[in-house]
């Protein structure tokens, strides 16, 4: 492996935090820790930054989404690497939170008064972060930087993906050691917390079922290191503990249709949700959603601005009826008429067909004297549910397939065909085998929901078969060298005019022709 010097910018670091640092000593931060109030100033600038910056996938939320129209970012579906180097993919957002979370743990025994409860509270919350920050760096970028801690400013070797999801691992474990089910969390105050971007035992849980599910498949499928039977089990292990209850209690909607009337903010909370990232619409009349997916596919009717005829112009995903009648193919499955507005009638627009996502229903709608309607489009009224049940249902289905066990396997995906009142594996439709049956039925169950489609690509190997343009003739070599991943960032060995800060810094082999 090739070692890779980062030099750490303190000043972009430093600038994100909301403390109050004496300039006579910027490495000194015990004014900020004395109490849990400034200590939970911390804590809500993580929770600030994860808010901000997980849902930010552009590059590959467009190469991976199932969508038959995209009227923005076209190149980066199609892997054009020049576009992908122009692209907005720095990793310093990433960072930020880790820088946070280290600042933290750095400086928390400094705080006078708090109580066991109120301690694992604070650190289960940092941990988490560095886990989930550690997860997405390897996932985005494959090899990265592991950091020490906040005060430690010297060359860091990039670590491989392996050492960055091990490491990951060991912070998710700690918040599980600390953190509460989500029922018990309490805020500063000592009210309960509903807000499931909190971090709690059944987040930390589901981020490790995420980790070895991605880990034991990048093993399998590209011959790292590590022991990928023993990583799928794992992984069923951790998603068998929030299935049967055993870190929280949650429990699958009883119907796509109630689902529906969740993830669109009309109840609360969802049962089904186990991680998200929450929308404060009161913070500005200009902060949108954090689900930038449901964000991208909103479209009339819950648009009040635009009319059907307006449809292949207001929103940068669409998706055609004739696409959606063959992922759905069983007519009796209820995620059609949940999911579609009107589905089965024609919403037809320049001679074509299109299915109207309906899964988000309520928009956010401000006055404009200027539009034709009085109206303009604001966002949709929702949260970004990052995991639910359901997907921990499909992803053991997934790993139990991995190793070969069959029939816990079609129990798992079936479980999820049952709540859909749709036909159980293995039905007239299922011709692919159960492998790709489980991936068909993560499309159904997330289309339009989520960034996760790539990711899932990725896992199953199916890289040539389900994604587009320069995929399809990535060679051995090319997805060895990290044709798979974001390219080192600029950020990360230049400066904002350019000077190169590390010259012992090399690119991503496959990416150094592109430079």
């Amino acid at each position: 492996m090739n070692k890779i010097i980062m030099f750490l910018i303190t000043g972009s670091l430093l600038s994100s935090c909301n403390l109050d640092l004496q300039p006579e000593n910027r490495q000194t931060y015990s004014n900020s820790f004395n109490t849990e109030k400034e200590l939970n100033a911390t804590t809500s600038a993580i929770l600030f930054e994860i808010n901000s910056v997980v849902g930010n996938n552009i590059v590959f939320s467009a190469a991976g989404m199932k969508a038959d129209e995209v009227r923005d970012n076209k190149q980066l579906r199609e892997w054009n690497p020049r576009t992908v180097i122009a692209s907005e993919y720095s990793w310093r957002n990433l960072y930020d939170i880790v820088f946070e979370a280290n600042l933290l743990l750095d400086n928390i025994d400094k705080t006078k008064g708090l109580t066991e409860e109120r301690r694992n509270y604070h650190v289960g919350q940092a941990e988490f972060a560095l886990g989930l920050s550690y997860f997405l760096l390897a996932q985005r970028y494959g090899e990265a930087v592991i950091t020490e801690n906040s005060s430690e400013i010297k060359p860091y070797s990039l670590s491989s993906q392996s050492e960055v999801l091990n490491t990951a691992i060991e912070h998710a474990k700690k918040a599980l050691d600390v953190l509460p089910t989500w029922d018990k969390l309490r805020d500063i105050n000592g009210a309960s917390v509903n807000i499931r971007q909190i971090a709690s035992k059944g987040s930390a849980t589901a981020l490790l079922a995420q980790i070895y599910a991605w880990k034991g498949s990048v093993t399998e499928l590209y011959k790292l290191e590590g022991n990928a039977q023993d990583d799928y089990q794992k992984s069923i292990d951790y998603s068998t503990q929030l299935i049967d209850g055993q870190v929280g209690n949650y429990q699958l909607c009883s119907s796509p249709e109630e689902l529906c009337t969740y993830l669109s903010n009309e109840k609360s909370p969802n049962p089904e949700v186990i991680f998200s990232l929450y929308f404060d619409k009161t913070r500005s009349e200009d902060t949108g959603s954090p689900n930038l997916v449901a964000q991208n596919f909103v479209s009339w009717p819950v648009r009040e601005d635009v009319t059907l005829a307006d449809l292949p112009s207001q929103s940068t995903y669409q998706l055609y009826a004739s696409t959606i009648k063959t992922m759905f193919p069983d007519a009796t499955d209820q995620r059609l008429q949940a999911f579609f507005y009107e589905w089965g009638t024609s919403h037809e627009v320049g001679g074509k067909d299109y299915a109207i996502m309906y899964k988000f229903r309520k928009g956010l709608m401000r006055t404009n004297q200027y539009s034709a309607s009085g109206k303009e489009f604001r966002s949709v009224d929702a949260d970004y549910v990052y995991w639910r049940l359901a997907d921990f249902y499909l992803l053991r289905a997934e790993c139990y397939q991995k190793l070969g066990n069959e029939p816990q396997a079609i129990a798992d995906l079936n479980a999820i065909r049952s709540r859909a009142g749709a036909l159980p594996y293995p039905s007239t439709y299922d011709t692919e085998g159960l492998k790709k049956a489980i991936f068909r039925e993560r499309e159904k169950e997330f289309v339009g929901e989520n960034d996760a489609r790539y990711a899932d690509v990725i896992r199953n190997g199916y890289v040539k078969e389900e994604l587009q343009g320069k995929f399809s003739s990535l060679t051995n070599q090319d997805i060895q060298g990290g044709a798979l991943f974001l390219p080192l960032p600029k950020d990360a060995w230049q400066d904002k005019q350019g000077h190169i800060i590390n010259t012992r810094l090399r690119q991503k082999p496959y990416w150094q022709a592109y430079n």
